[in-house]
């Protein structure tokens, strides 16, 4: 199976010793450079000799180099560890694949690193051709799913795992020019997962695979514990939500960080997307989006970074500005407040970026934080908590929480009957946050002893446990995933779901109390300033 992803835009950063083909060709993963190929030079070392002639010809090109211009495409494809390849095999695909998608106009570099899980290739693509044509002008929308197309013909030729992608599928069919009647069924059977059986003949990459089935072994297009068609079954009959939170749990439970789980989850057909602290989901074939807060707690931010890395986490939130080191293993951050004194390292698969001037990381709940002075020398060192005595801890939002349902009401015929109704409506609904806050003060007011300040800070404790329960939980569900277990897997899905659902009670219940605080104070601060008003008028009458 090989996955096609396109990497960061190489830019200002394509040649030296810290650049994008330094990295690529890196004799480290890279077999001493041995696994580094180009179409224009034999040097599988010189990061400098292979970066200059795409320099050039960027130069040559009719806009030649402006600022934040695009140098090269830098294009990753992978295959599964489960695929029977060797790493000059992979190196190989990797090249026919750079031929085929560059028509050899463009200058490229193929390295296959080996340092991995998984073998995958980097290819370094010259953004501007030898004849002075620049890639991006010549770039259609769906370029990532004709490489993909490209990439899915090579794996099923060399009888590698195909995993099925309903957008890769229907440009697959715009480039062979087939066309499809609305009654049709737009997916072929030869390369629907659920039809793989049927399509077996012999030479193809089909009876390759039914001959593993036949034999009791693990299927092919098995990927990370569980196959496409295992998926699709499981989520048959379910709703679009529900399918998107079975792929999201099968895919975390695989991937290493990030953007390993991105990656899965772009191959599967779901884009994500960081705005904010949200994650937002699209599912390609129909544009369908939602956000995490939809899915439910569970599938949070906090959550899902704390099922990647199998531990409890807490985020913390700081401006880039802030950022002293970054490279890409570690991040050193400067703590907020300290005028540039103190600083923490931590591993950079906890950041997740969204290109903003905001970065979020999830550090380990349960670990000791370094703290460094500006010389690289400890300073100290704190829980992860403790972190929030520079950072600010996040609080929650309260608009998720409150509930859209409102009471059956007439909405009037006249405008002056609707403008009633309205704010009939209007007080109804402030009525029954306040009930509903008051219902919530009493019974933590009981449970603390009569004591209302201590039933507000025990509401707290409840909540702040909640969350830590149910990440606790959302890692179980994931260990099960990878077990294979399937009783485990329906015994802490039930599990999670129950402590999503105190969690959302808890949360609930504290949101309410402090909306209906925020208003009385808000009110009784206005009800001050106008007697004082009306006061100081009477005064001045006098």
């Amino acid at each position: 199976m090989a996955v096609v992803k396109l990497g960061k835009p190489v830019k200002s950063n394509l040649g030296g010793p810290n650049g994008a083909m330094a990295y690529i060709i890196d004799p480290a993963k890279t077999d001493g450079g041995r696994l580094v190929s180009s179409n224009y030079e034999r040097t599988g070392t010189d990061y400098d000799a292979l970066a200059d002639p795409m320099l050039e010809d960027n130069e040559n090109s009719p806009k030649g180099i402006q600022k934040n211009s695009r140098l090269a495409y830098h294009i990753k494809l992978s295959f599964s560890p489960d695929d029977p390849v060797t790493p000059e095999r992979v190196h190989e695909l990797g090249v026919e694949f750079a031929h085929r998608i560059t028509s050899d106009e463009y200058k490229f570099v193929v390295a296959t690193h080996t340092d991995r899980h998984h073998l995958h290739d980097h290819i370094m693509v010259c953004a501007a051709s030898r004849y002075g044509k620049h890639l991006k002008a010549e770039l259609p929308k769906d370029i990532i799913e004709q490489w993909r197309v490209i990439a899915n013909e090579i794996s099923e030729r060399e009888g590698l795992s195909v995993i099925f992608n309903p957008a890769t599928e229907r440009v697959a069919r715009k480039m062979r020019g087939d066309e499809t009647t609305p009654n049709e069924d737009p997916t072929t059977q030869a390369r629907d997962p659920k039809h793989v059986e049927e399509t077996s003949e012999p030479g193809t990459a089909a009876t390759a695979r039914t001959t593993r089935r036949a034999e009791n072994e693990e299927p092919m297009e098995r990927r990370y514990g569980m196959s496409m068609e295992e998926i699709y079954a499981s989520a048959k009959g379910l709703g679009v939500k529900d399918q998107l939170r079975m792929l999201i749990d099968l895919t975390l439970a695989g991937a290493e960080n990030f953007e390993d789980w991105r990656n899965m989850l772009d191959v599967q057909g779901v884009d994500v997307t960081v705005r904010g602290q949200h994650f937002t989901f699209t599912m390609k074939d129909t544009g369908f989006k939602v956000r995490d807060t939809k899915l439910g707690s569970a599938y949070d931010m906090t959550n899902i970074m704390a099922g990647l890395q199998s531990t409890p986490v807490i985020p913390i939130t700081f401006n880039r500005r802030l950022v002293a080191k970054q490279t890409r293993k570690t991040v050193t951050v400067w703590l907020p407040g300290t005028h540039r004194k103190k600083k923490i390292t931590f591993d950079a698969k906890r950041l997740v970026d969204d290109g903003g001037s905001t970065l979020r990381a999830f550090l380990p709940l349960h670990r000791d934080q370094i703290i460094l002075d500006p010389s690289n020398r400890y300073a100290g060192k704190t829980t992860t908590h403790g972190l929030y005595q520079w950072f600010g801890e996040p609080t929650s939002r309260l608009e998720p929480l409150a509930s859209p349902e409102r009471l059956p009401l007439r909405y009037g015929v006249s405008p002056t009957q609707q403008r009633y109704y309205q704010a009939q409506a209007r007080r109804l609904d402030r009525l029954a946050g306040e009930a509903k806050a008051l219902n919530a003060a009493i019974r933590w007011t009981r449970l603390a002893g009569g004591d209302s300040a201590k039933g507000l800070k025990l509401l707290r404790g409840k909540v702040r446990e909640s969350h830590d329960e149910l990440q606790a939980a959302v890692i179980a569900l994931h260990d099960a995933i990878q077990q294979g277990d399937l009783d485990l897997v329906a015994e802490t899905r039930g599990e999670m779901e129950r402590r999503e659902a105190l969690c959302d009670r808890y949360e609930g219940e504290l949101a309410a109390i402090e909306r209906e605080i925020h208003t009385t104070r808000d009110r009784e601060q206005t009800e001050t300033e106008q007697r004082e008003q009306h006061q100081h008028k009477r005064g001045r009458s006098i």
